[in-house]
């Protein structure tokens, strides 16, 4: 009996020292905010769950995302606890109580009941302010009119308006099912600020249209965005970061009636909206087997996803009937606005006089309430007798042909605008044609190569000076461009008398016309006949005339709708040519101080009126003259590009007159010349902010971590520098170890040529490593689009026909070539296009 209540004392003792298992809500109760992201735990103490069995129960407006984990363990009292958590963000959706039921959940343990947890929602605050959200967030949807027509397209505008001071960023895009309705893609945010009831605001203004094709009365659900809220900061100084709340916006439900369109006829087309035909002949005078084209187009603004095609038309047996393409183009991806056309080619096989009857196309107008006919005139077409060539009878001669295309139907778009907040990369458009053959060059041995980069070039200087001076002299030459078109403007008029196509006489006459300008120094892209004669006046008075009728005629060749030119004008042209005389380069030139001391006459040209300017630029920015001093230190910068301190300035200057986008850009290009200063890590963080503007590449400098930490210790400009630097000491640290060898100094040598080796590779990887971090910023040429714009195939605004893609701002792509007024852009990708130069703004030049 001893030994028995031995063992039960000692049962009893371990049973109590055993840890009990639980699961459980953390915290078990309280309030959340309404809409506001919180957390709540599910605590495994003294127990692990099993991963692939863990599913919560379905909890009416209380919404659940992906949860993290963490663990931990603590002894008290000599008594072991572990707990296990998953983390999960919730946030409620409903203003009421809400319960998460009772559930048993499986652990390694065993199957473990979590109790029920009950939770109230009240209005959530923002942050520690004791605001509700309604009081520094606000979202609006509105629309025209809340009765319409069944197929009506009608625009919404969706308002939103946050405290300036609360506000950080756009979250998401708009979400917004709108139920029975066809919703068009929202318009981009534009966020701007503006005085509301005496204090800031950041407001943003979207529009979008929709149809409703059946008739009811509808309650449309709200729209939804989620806002990024700052209320408050952590860290201090350098270090300091935001405290950013994330929070779901709100409209309010919108209600609508769509009513039925009264009775129509049986020429109805389905049509709502408002339209207007055009319907073209050429030619209206033929002969039997030569084609006549038969254009009709359909244009305006309407439900076109339901408009099936084109209206019926009717054309006499005697023409043979060649089967139409109908082409649908919508207006920058709209569903609602665009044309519908079809070219049908009719070939007649026997003469005559024929009237082809109007086309009538029959839509309800949405403004009258009431159907309306479009009818098209009516057209005769006289066919005369000719050559039949090889044409298949009609079967029934003089009687009529019907015939119809079915148009091609839009799919429906989704409501709800893909997500990205930084800048969108643009569609990839046809790239140059290659003219030649291109061969690649394969890289050296490293023998070779750090050969080629230690050996002295000392015997060379006075050569090279002599020779850059000269280059340099060419380059400056004034009349350097003038005699460059006049020598490519004659083999342009010989090219021209040798061609008798005429889509190559067209390309002849573009070059005569660029190079022309270039000749006589035109300051426009497409100049008129009067800005011609005034720029050829300047230079030679009498030659103005006939260079102004050239380049007229030329004008109507190419746009008008006679093609061809005069007989004499290849003839008259090299005439006014071979009168020009343009003077050649002057050999002297190449001894002139600008030419032979150029870093002299650019460090007095730099230091002497910088002072001044800089002063009165300050003076006017005191005195609230904003566009002076942005004047000002314009002028700086585009005398001495890479002074930050005035790129700092004039940054500053736009920015009080409310142009954040272009400072964001101008301050864009002080932090890569000078990132390490102070000034320029917060002009960038303030453009970032408050332009709106959010490319990857500068959002990571921004912030400073990782390995963009280490690369904006200095500039590209500077890691360039530290590269050659590791260059010179790897080839230091390689002379040593040859001394050594060689015995001409002592031991000592070969540790030290080793560090000076390691600390040279160190030194090269860092600068290559950084770089690399800068990517396209670490070219001379790159550039910054600070609005948004439309990247081109070609440059030119007068083909309507070439592929183009929207460029968003923000954008960052190396500026490689210019040509009258545009840029050639080559983005990271390798997508090539065309931009109006004033749209970018050039960082380093």
């Amino acid at each position: 009996m001893h030994r028995v209540f031995i063992i039960l004392a000692i049962g009893s003792v371990i049973a109590t020292a055993a840890p009990a298992q639980s699961v459980r809500w953390d915290p078990p109760g309280g309030q959340l905010g309404f809409n506001q992201l919180s957390e709540l735990a599910l605590v495994f103490e003294n127990c692990e769950p099993d991963p692939d069995q863990l599913k919560l129960p379905t909890v009416d407006g209380l919404v659940f995302s992906r949860p993290s984990t963490s663990s931990q363990t603590s002894i008290i009292n000599f008594k072991m606890t572990r707990t296990f958590s998953y983390v999960f963000p919730v946030r409620p959706t409903q203003r009421r109580s809400i319960s998460i039921p009772a559930f048993e959940i499986s652990t390694d343990k065993g199957l473990l009941r979590v109790s029920a947890a009950t939770y109230a929602v009240g209005d959530a605050t923002v942050g520690n302010s004791g605001l509700a959200i309604n009081d520094v967030v606000s979202a609006k949807l509105t629309m025209s009119k809340d009765t319409l027509w069944a197929g009506e397209v009608i625009p919404f505008t969706y308002h939103l308006s946050v405290v300036r001071r609360y506000y950080h960023s756009l979250a998401s895009n708009i979400n917004w099912l709108a139920g029975p309705l066809l919703v068009e893609e929202w318009s981009k945010p534009e966020p701007v600020e503006t005085l509301v009831g005496g204090e800031r605001r950041v407001v943003s203004m979207q529009t979008t249209r929709a149809l409703a094709r059946q008739p009811g009365t509808f309650t449309l659900k709200p729209a939804t965005q989620m806002v990024n809220l700052m209320v408050g900061t952590s860290g201090f100084g350098l270090f300091s970061a935001p405290t950013v709340e994330q929070r779901q916006i709100e409209t309010e439900p919108l209600a609508i009636t769509v009513r039925p369109l009264p009775p129509a006829s049986a020429e109805f087309s389905g049509a709502v909206g408002e339209f207007s035909l055009v319907s073209k002949f050429v030619p209206t005078t033929s002969a039997v087997g030569e084609p006549v084209t038969w254009t009709l187009e359909l244009s305006g603004t309407g439900n076109w996803p339901d408009i099936a095609g084109l209206p019926q038309r009717e054309v006499s047996g005697d023409f043979q009937v060649v089967q139409p393409k109908s082409k649908r183009t919508m207006k920058d991806n709209s569903l609602f606005e665009g044309t519908l056309s079809e070219d049908v080619v009719l070939v007649p096989t026997r003469p005559g006089r024929y009237t082809i009857a109007p086309v009538r196309f029959t839509y309800f107008d949405t403004k009258t309430g009431t159907y309306k006919t479009l009818a098209s005139e009516p057209v005769t077409v006289t066919v005369a007798a000719g050559t039949q060539s090889a044409l298949t009878q009609p079967t029934a001669p003089g009687g009529p042909v019907q015939f119809s295309l079915g148009g091609a139907t839009l799919a429906p778009t989704s409501s709800v605008a893909p997500s990205a907040v930084p800048p969108v990369p643009p569609e990839r458009l046809p790239r140059d044609p290659l003219a030649a053959g291109a061969r690649g060059y394969a890289p050296l041995d490293s023998r070779p190569f750090w050969l080629l980069v230690t050996v002295p070039a000392g015997t060379l200087v006075l050569s090279v000076w002599l020779l850059l001076a000269a280059l340099r002299s060419r380059v400056n030459d004034p009349q350097r461009r003038r005699r460059e078109a006049r020598r490519t403007l004659a083999a342009t008029l010989a090219k021209l008398n040798s061609t008798p196509l005429p889509a190559s006489r067209s390309s002849l006459l573009h070059e005569w016309q660029r190079h022309t300008a270039a000749l006589w120094e035109i300051p426009h892209a497409a100049p008129g006949t009067r800005l011609v004669h005034a720029c050829v006046a300047t230079r030679l008075r009498d030659a103005a005339p006939a260079w102004s009728q050239l380049w007229s005629e030329a004008d109507r060749a190419l746009h008008g709708p006679d093609t061809t030119l005069p007989s004499d004008w290849a003839l008259r042209a090299d005439g006014a040519l071979q009168a020009v005389r343009v003077p050649g380069w002057p050999p002297s030139s190449l001894f002139a101080p600008r030419n032979l001391l150029p870093f002299f006459l650019t460090l007095v040209v730099l230091l002497l009126p910088v002072p001044a300017l800089a002063d009165n630029a300050a003076d006017a920015y005191k005195r609230g003259d904003f566009p002076a001093a942005e004047a000002a230190w314009r002028k700086t910068v585009a005398t001495t590009p890479e002074d930050w301190a005035a790129r700092h300035n004039l940054g500053l200057a736009l920015a009080q007159q409310d142009r954040w986008a272009e400072a964001a850009a101008h301050w864009t290009a002080v932090f890569l010349l000078a990132p390490r200063a102070e000034e320029a890590r917060w002009d960038l963080a303030l453009g970032l902010q408050r332009s709106g503007l959010a490319p990857a590449e500068l959002v990571d400098f921004s912030r400073g971590e990782g390995r963009h930490a280490l690369a904006r210790l200095a500039s590209p400009g500077e890691w360039q520098l530290a590269f050659v630097g590791a260059s010179l000491l790897l080839a230091t640290a390689l002379i040593v170890l040859l001394l050594q060898g060689y015995g001409r100094i002592g031991r000592w040598a070969r540790p030290a040529a080793l560090a000076v080796c390691l600390l040279a590779v160190l030194l090269a990887a860092a600068a290559t490593l950084c770089l690399r971090n800068y990517g396209q910023l670490a070219e001379p040429d790159v550039a910054m689009v600070w609005r948004p714009s439309l990247l081109r195939s070609i440059p030119t605004e007068a083909d309507t026909s070439q592929k183009t893609s929207p460029l968003s701002a923000g954008s960052i792509a190396v500026a490689d070539k210019a040509f009258l007024g545009w840029s050639r852009l080559t983005f990271a990708g390798g997508q090539i296009g065309w931009v109006r130069t004033e749209d970018l703004l050039k960082l380093y030049r």
